[in-house]
């Protein structure tokens, strides 16, 4: 079974959760595990990318930002292959023609965790497949 989570951007902590600029799904390994660990989860995969595009382009674009975190995500899940021009689809092997995400416009139901993304920290939620954040729990706040 997949651990399903998304990713929502957000331009400041004010902001109402409810109302995220961006939002990505990730259909599988949404469990956050432990940064300072090392243990593999959402925050393995997102807050050294975050950490690095806040010191060399900013937070502050939200809609940029989550488009380049969605590049980056599929990038890995596709094993960093990088894709030339293949004369069609079926010749290039290393294309999975999967993505394990995607852009969404409204919160799924079937979600465990929510990570609320602002240009200065990531917020950990456990959904428990609950559509209203009211009733997120927040568990973790990383500073970015």
């Amino acid at each position: 079974m997949s651990t399903r989570c998304q990713i929502g951007f957000y331009e400041s902590k004010d902001s109402k959760i409810e109302d995220p600029k961006a939002l990505i799904y990730r259909h599988s390994d949404g469990y956050p595990g432990d940064l300072p660990k090392e243990e593999y989860g959402v925050l393995q995969d997102i807050v050294p990318f975050l950490r690095w595009f806040k010191k060399t382009r900013g937070i502050n674009d939200t809609e940029y930002v989550a488009a380049r975190l969605l590049q980056w995500l599929c990038n890995q899940y596709d094993g960093f292959v990088q894709m030339t021009a293949p004369r069609s689809f079926e010749e290039d092997k290393a294309f999975t023609g999967l993505l394990g995400h995607g852009i969404c416009k409204e919160f799924h139901m079937d979600i465990e965790y929510y990570y609320r993304i602002y240009p200065d920290a990531v917020e950990v939620y456990d959904v428990k497949w609950a559509s209203k954040p009211k009733t997120w729990k927040k568990i973790q706040t990383i500073k970015l």
